[in-house]
């Protein structure tokens, strides 16, 4: 162990050789290290039924904690009493020490471990919420519960939140979130959008398809509105338009979704892509015309800072965290209405006839949300 001051990170999400997940936080952590010179050490918290252990991934060695738990999210933190012994000893274990911030990612576990470890070090505490459910209530899976797990989360996590020192939102959408708990009175609070790898995401100049190329990069969730966006490509096709869509992602919608393309003989349109590693979708932004990803439930949205890195135009959701980050004159043409497939379908036709596109602003690279980050919190 070096004399270095040490970054600690707590997270649930961290990418791996096999999951990509959490891929944002590696390149906040990377560039947090490239600035301060801090001695970053991640702890990376999952299920006591999880297989995984310690792993590399580019540079930084994951300590992976297993905390105790019900299973299905059924009153997490019930257990608390027990983790908290079990992380101080988890600490010591694997000689993490002289610890100077604590950055924890999403309410639960994560802030609830960090002020355990705060009291025994006295450190700064951040908690940085990358969801618009920020206590996380609608995890679960015994609806039966849900009401009683509600008030027992809520009355629990808020406590660990008022505790920490800053809470940090990937939008201002985020924070308003968490402010509408009643007893929610947070130290201080600040809002850190996603910043975005330039170095991984710039215009390149590849060779495009004759058919403009609609893009999509997104879990397949209900809140993320597939069936909208293959709705609204199906009506433009329909009215003339000579376009393609292809989509990349995996999740429970997305049999639904395959069908609906299938059977309304869509499959010359519409194409399914395999999952890429994150490093290799600088390609894919490049090469489509629009990136569209028509989620009404969404913190901030990566993949529209990397899409707009690119300088590929891309469509969101009224209301949502990344609406903060479009020029108001240009709010009608990029944002569509939520769950509307006649709105997205009338927003992409705009952009196809007009060739409407916003100039990619330099204050979200990462180097940039990174350095005034550490400016105002490390000189604290």
């Amino acid at each position: 162990m070096t004399g270095k001051r040490t970054y600690l990170v707590i997270t649930p999400f961290f990418p791996s050789k096999i999951d990509y997940r959490g891929n944002y936080i590696y390149n906040q952590i990377l560039e947090i290290q490239k600035q301060s010179g801090l001695n970053i050490q991640v702890i990376k918290v999952v299920s006591l039924f999880s297989k995984e252990s310690d792993y590399n991934f580019k540079g930084f060695k994951i300590s992976v904690f297993k905390i105790i738990d019900f299973p299905f999210f059924i009153f997490p933190g019930l257990f608390h009493f027990i983790n908290n012994k079990r992380i101080i000893l988890f600490i010591k274990e694997k000689g993490i020490s002289n610890i100077k911030i604590i950055h924890a990612h999403i309410t639960y576990p994560s802030s609830y471990l960090t002020n355990v470890i705060s009291r025994e070090v006295n450190t700064k505490t951040i908690v940085q919420h990358h969801g618009i459910d920020v206590l996380q209530l609608k995890n679960g899976r015994l609806n039966i519960l849900k009401k009683i797990q509600r008030k027992f989360l809520i009355k629990r996590s808020i406590k660990q939140l008022n505790k920490v020192d800053v809470n940090i939102g990937v939008s201002q959408k985020v924070l308003d979130e968490l402010r509408l708990f009643k007893g929610y009175y947070s130290k201080s609070e600040y809002v850190m959008y996603n910043g975005v790898d330039t170095t991984k995401f710039f215009p390149m100049h590849v060779k495009k398809d004759n058919h403009f190329v609609i893009g999509c990069i997104a879990n397949f969730w209900e809140l993320k509105d597939h069936i909208s966006l293959i709705k609204a490509v199906e009506q433009l096709f329909l009215d003339g338009y000579d376009v393609k869509l292809k989509l990349i992602g995996t999740g429970p919608t997305f049999s639904k979704c395959y069908s609906y393309v299938k059977n309304n003989n869509l499959l010359n349109i519409i194409s399914f892509e395999k999952e890429q590693e994150h490093d290799q979708l600088n390609i894919f932004y490049n090469k489509i015309d629009l990136f569209v990803m028509p989620s009404f439930y969404e913190a901030l949205g990566c993949v529209y800072l990397e899409a707009w890195a690119t300088n590929t135009p891309f469509i969101a959701i009224q209301g949502q965290g990344i609406a903060e980050l479009v020029p108001k004159d240009k709010k009608e043409i990029f944002l569509a209405e939520a769950q509307n497939s006649y709105s997205l379908k009338n927003c992409i036709a705009n952009i196809i006839d007009s060739k409407e596109s916003v100039k990619f602003n330099d204050k979200y690279r990462i180097e940039n949300t990174v350095f005034n980050f550490l400016k105002l919190f490390l000189s604290r």
